[in-house]
C-alpha cells in the first residue's frame, strides 16, 4: 500500500507527486497516456506559473524549451488593440515539453509511475482507500493507499464517484484548434480576438508553430458538422478580419476539440481524498490561468497532505484549510474570468474599457497582474477597478 496514490500526471499531478517524493513519501502516479503527448491547451504559463516552476526548481528545464512572452493583444468588437503588457516573465511551452518535464522529475525524485487508467475508486470505512485501475493488458488491480488524489481533469473519475461532481450546464462552450505553421511573426504577444461569445486565440509557441485555439459555444459548433474547418476558419475570419486568418497556415499534427469549458465540484475534498488541478474546477481558458492553477494547487494540496502524514495536523483540519482555499480562490478568479467576458462581449463596455487601459497603464497591469497571479485576483479586478474602466 503506497502512501498516496495520484490519478492522472499532468502538472497538477506531477507536481504534487514531485513534493510529496521529495518529502520521503511513499507516491504512486497513476497515468494512461504514453509521454510525451500531444495536448494543445494550456500552452500559456503567466506569471504566477513560471514562478512556481521555478519554486519547483524546474524553471531552467521548462524556459528551455520555451519561448518567452512580452504581453497579449486585445481585440474586442469595435474597440481599437490594446496590448496588455506583463510585468513579470511569461512562457510559451509545448504541453508534450512541459508536462513530461514535471512528470520526469517526479519519478527523478522517486515516485513510481503506472501506465493504467483509473476506473474507480476503493472505499473502506466510510473514506476512500485508493483506486481501482486498468493496466494495458485489461485486469482491474486495487491500488490501496492511505490517500488518493484526484488530478485526472475536468471529466475527473475521482471527482465523480466520490460525488463532488456539480451537474454542468448546456451553455459551455467548445474549443477547436491545433498547432499550426504560416501565421506569421507576433513579437512575443498572445494574440485575442474575441466578440459575440468566441474567441480566437493565438499563441506563438516558436518561429514556426503557432497554438491557435477557436472557442464558440456549443450551439454554434452544432452548426460545423458538415465542415468543421469551414467553420472554424470562418469564426477566426470575423473576429480577426484580414489581421490573422487560416488562409495561409497549414495545421501540424491533428484537430484538437475540448469542451465543454466548464467543470464544478460542491468540494475538492472527502474523506481520504483531494482534488487537484482542473478536477477541482475549471475555468474558462480565456484568462489563461489553467497551468498556474494546477501548478498553484499542487503545492497546497501536496502542503495539506504532509501535514497529515507528518502528524502536524488531523486530515479533516488540513483538508478543510485547502479545501476553503481552494473554493475562495477558484470563486474570485471565476468571478475575475466572467467580468472579463461581459467586458469584451458588449461593444460598448468594450469600446470603453480599451480607451481606459489604453491611456492608463496602471489599470492595464493590475487588471494583467490579477490575470498572472501576481496579485489576488480581488486586488487586481474588484469593483473600484470596474469603475475606472467604465468610468
Amino acid at each position: 500500500m503506497n502512501d498516496v496514490v495520484i490519478s492522472g500526471g499532468g502538472p497538477a499531478g506531477s507536481a504534487t507527486a514531485l513534493l510529496l517524493a521529495r518529502a520521503g513519501i511513499d507516491v504512486r502516479i497513476v497515468e494512461r497516456a504514453r509521454f510525451p503527448r500531444r495536448k494543445v491547451c494550456g500552452e500559456y504559463l503567466n506569471g504566477g506559473a513560471v514562478g512556481t516552476l521555478e519554486r519547483l526548481g524546474l524553471l531552467d528545464a521548462v524556459r528551455g524549451r520555451a519561448t518567452p512572452l512580452r504581453g497579449v493583444r486585445l481585440v474586442a468588437p469595435g474597440a481599437p488593440p490594446v496590448v496588455l503588457s506583463f510585468s513579470g516573465p511569461a512562457l510559451a511551452c509545448a504541453r508534450e515539453d512541459l508536462d513530461a518535464i514535471v512528470l520526469d522529475a517526479a519519478v527523478a525524485a522517486g515516485a513510481t509511475l503506472e501506465r493504467a487508467r483509473v476506473e474507480d475508486i476503493i472505499r473502506a470505512d466510510g473514506r476512500c482507500a485508493g483506486v481501482v485501475v486498468r493496466p494495458g493488458d485489461g485486469a482491474p488491480r486495487e491500488r490501496r493507499a492511505r490517500f488518493t488524489v484526484g488530478a485526472d481533469g475536468a471529466g475527473s473519475v475521482v471527482a465523480r464517484k466520490l460525488g463532488l461532481t456539480r451537474p454542468s450546464s448546456r451553455r459551455g462552450r467548445y474549443a477547436i484548434g491545433g498547432h499550426y505553421q504560416g501565421f506569421g511573426t507576433f513579437d512575443g504577444l498572445v494574440e485575442m480576438y474575441a466578440g459575440d461569445g468566441a474567441y480566437f486565440a493565438l499563441n506563438p509557441l516558436d518561429d514556426a508553430r503557432t497554438n491557435v485555439m477557436v472557442v464558440v459555444p456549443r450551439s454554434r459548433l452544432a452548426r460545423w458538422s458538415a465542415d468543421v474547418d469551414a467553420g472554424v476558419g470562418g469564426a477566426a475570419a470575423a473576429l480577426a478580419g484580414e489581421v490573422r486568418s487560416f488562409a495561409s497556415a497549414t495545421r501540424l499534427g491533428p484537430r484538437v476539440s475540448i469542451g465543454p469549458l466548464e467543470h464544478e465540484v460542491r468540494r475538492a475534498t472527502a474523506a481520504g481524498a483531494v482534488l487537484v488541478g482542473d478536477a477541482a474546477g475549471f475555468l474558462d481558458p480565456f484568462t489563461g490561468q489553467g497551468v498556474f492553477l494546477a501548478l498553484s494547487g499542487a503545492e497546497r494540496a501536496a502542503a495539506a497532505l504532509l501535514a497529515v502524514l507528518r502528524g502536524e495536523l488531523p486530515e479533516h483540519a488540513a483538508f478543510a484549510d485547502y479545501a476553503r482555499w481552494r473554493a475562495a480562490d477558484f470563486r474570485r478568479r471565476r468571478r475575475l474570468c466572467r467580468a472579463v467576458s461581459l467586458l469584451i462581449a458588449l461593444p460598448p463596455l468594450a469600446r470603453r474599457a480599451a480607451r481606459r487601459l489604453a491611456s492608463r497603464p496602471d489599470l492595464a497591469t493590475a487588471l494583467i497582474d490579477a490575470l498572472a497571479g501576481a496579485i489576488a485576483p480581488q486586488r487586481g479586478f474588484g469593483v473600484a477597478l470596474l469603475g475606472k474602466l467604465l468610468a
